[in-house]
């Protein structure tokens, strides 16, 4: 009889250990849910900057190809594409790799990768280095 007890509170002990497991397992899959919805938001605003600078971007080209400034032209064509590029290599593996994780993210051209700021920092140093050059 002291056999099927021990074993009884031996199952007891199991289950309250699977319990705590089952608490801290629920606790972090909230804390990754949260982490990536922010990391959707971040992106999301990223996204909007982008588009506004793009915006901006085609709007100062159309007032230089009007007054026949190609040569600024080009340099605004290639910003443009270090965006992007900077964009993709930032942001879209995050998101992926917080999905399905099977792709391997290529190092991005900037010399920090710390967080989402560090793209912001980098548009606005080109942009600053573009407003010297005129």
């Amino acid at each position: 009889m002291s056999g099927s007890i021990a074993s009884y509170d031996q199952l007891v002990r199991q289950v309250e250990a699977l319990k705590k497991e089952n608490s801290h397992l629920r606790r972090e899959l909230e804390d990754n849910s949260n982490h990536l919805s922010k990391l959707e938001n971040e992106t999301s605003d990223m996204k909007e900057v982008l588009k506004h600078l793009q915006g901006k971007l085609e709007q100062e080209a159309r007032v230089m190809v009007s007054s026949g400034q190609t040569e600024v032209l080009d340099q605004l064509k290639a910003l443009q594409m270090d965006i992007t590029s900077l964009y993709n290599l930032k942001f879209a593996p995050e998101v992926t790799s917080a999905g399905r994780g099977t792709e391997e993210s290529p190092p991005a051209p900037t010399s920090h990768r710390d967080g989402p700021g560090d793209l912001g920092r980098a548009t606005l140093r080109m942009l600053e280095e573009l407003d010297r050059e005129r």
